[in-house]
């Protein structure tokens, strides 16, 4: 019977949480498409504000931007990440492996904003250098993820592919990719998060996103406004960090 009574209670348990997650995103899905959901709930918790909504920019179209920011932002660190650290971990380019590395940890060391503002003579105001300043942040965790995934492989492991006659290319894409991959996704889980939360300050220039309305009420002093963009930015971080943390993407 304990055996039982267990798995009933974890059953039980695994089906209370995903209702729980599915209320939630369910309320947060209509909390950003409908704006009279927006001024009841901020209403509720900020009846001294006279103000809840952005007065030219919807709360949908501001999130829709900042996912268009971050995930191309999160995209191109992804796809050029993973193809510099799966380099730099094969015999053709070890020599630039500390190379690398060192200029991945010297670009952490500017703070998001400076390469912003650093990046406005060259490409003027908008998108242009948020996206800039995202893809150089979000660049460190996907390559150092990727190079710890590939080092942790067992030599043995990479020795027994060779003994089966595998090629150099077969081994990667059978053996050591599938061993790396619970690192690499950690890499690209890291950046995502990173990017929406970095996102914000695109703002200040002109990119748009959630930025705009937690600024305008930083500006206007009005505390609502500020809680509208960040619960906003909060969940899809939430539900970034849910969906690339699916078990079913980790080596069991």
């Amino acid at each position: 019977m304990k055996p039982y009574k267990k798995s009933a209670s974890n059953s039980f348990t695994k089906i209370l949480k995903f209702s729980l997650w599915f209320l939630w995103c369910s309320f947060m899905l209509l909390y950003i498409l409908i704006p009279q959901v927006q001024q009841q709930v901020l209403h509720f918790l900020y009846p001294s504000e006279q103000q809840f909504t952005h007065s030219r920019v919807s709360l949908a179209s501001m999130t829709l931007s900042h996912l268009w920011l971050t995930l191309t932002a999160t995209m191109m660190s992804s796809v050029l990440g993973i193809a510099l650290g799966t380099l730099v971990t094969r015999k053709v380019g070890k020599d630039f492996l500390s190379l690398v590395m060192g200029m991945n940890s010297m670009v952490q060391t500017f703070p998001p904003t400076a390469v912003v503002i650093l990046a406005v003579p060259l490409l003027g105001f908008g998108w242009k250098p948020t996206l800039l300043a995202l893809f150089l942040y979000s660049l460190f965790p996907v390559i150092s993820s990727t190079v710890v995934g590939f080092q942790s492989v067992d030599p043995a492991v990479k020795d027994a592919a060779k003994g089966m006659g595998m090629t150099h290319w077969e081994s990667l894409k059978l053996v050591e990719i599938p061993q790396a991959l619970p690192f690499i996704l950690t890499g690209l889980r890291h950046a995502f998060i990173l990017n929406i939360g970095t996102a914000s300050i695109g703002a200040l220039i002109g990119a748009g996103g959630l930025g705009t309305i937690i600024i305008s009420g930083l500006t206007l002093r009005n505390s609502a406004l500020v809680f509208s963009g960040t619960i906003v930015v909060v969940f899809l971080a939430i539900l970034g960090d849910k969906i690339l943390s699916y078990k079913g993407y980790r080596r069991k």
